[in-house]
């Protein structure tokens, strides 16, 4: 197996508590109001849930199946592909809110490839992965920044 590759977001800071910016990271339900990366998704928030989403690489919503495989709140949520053993590429999302005061946070979201395939495919879909967390970051900061200004 290859070494692990990381494609990630921006970190941005987001003007709310990072306990609201969590609860619209595990809100699944209202992801259409606000993800144009991830526009649809279903899961549960539980260990081995599946996660089917949508996702839009720039050539349109593609559906995946992950799993979730790390839950610690508020602050962690990972989903990740199945992960076989041969598997030619392995993938865990994580997304991570950091406090940064009562009222501000942090956020970051990447990707960690590996497997035999993971280079050429991030060669591939590397920038296009950058660029959709990158929207899912910032359409986020707005989301939970609109929500703290309404309460």
């Amino acid at each position: 197996m290859s070494d692990t590759i990381r494609i990630s977001s921006d970190t941005v800071e987001i003007e709310a508590p990072a306990e609201l910016v969590w609860q619209v990271i595990v809100d699944f339900a209202q992801y259409p109001h606000w993800n144009e990366f991830c526009p649809a998704i279903e899961a549960e928030l539980e260990i081995g849930s599946p996660v089917k989403m949508q996702v839009n690489l720039g050539e349109g919503l593609q559906e995946q199946v992950e799993y979730i495989t790390c839950i610690e709140a508020p602050h962690r949520i990972t989903w990740s592909m199945e992960n076989k053993p041969g598997d030619p590429v392995h993938a865990d999302r994580s997304q991570l809110v950091t406090a940064l005061d009562g009222h501000r946070c942090s956020y970051v979201t990447y990707d960690d490839f590996s497997g035999d395939f993971a280079a050429a495919m991030v060669e591939q879909l590397g920038e296009r992965v950058r660029q959709g967390f990158n929207l899912c970051a910032r359409n986020l900061k707005a989301r939970a920044e609109s929500l703290h200004q309404d309460a």
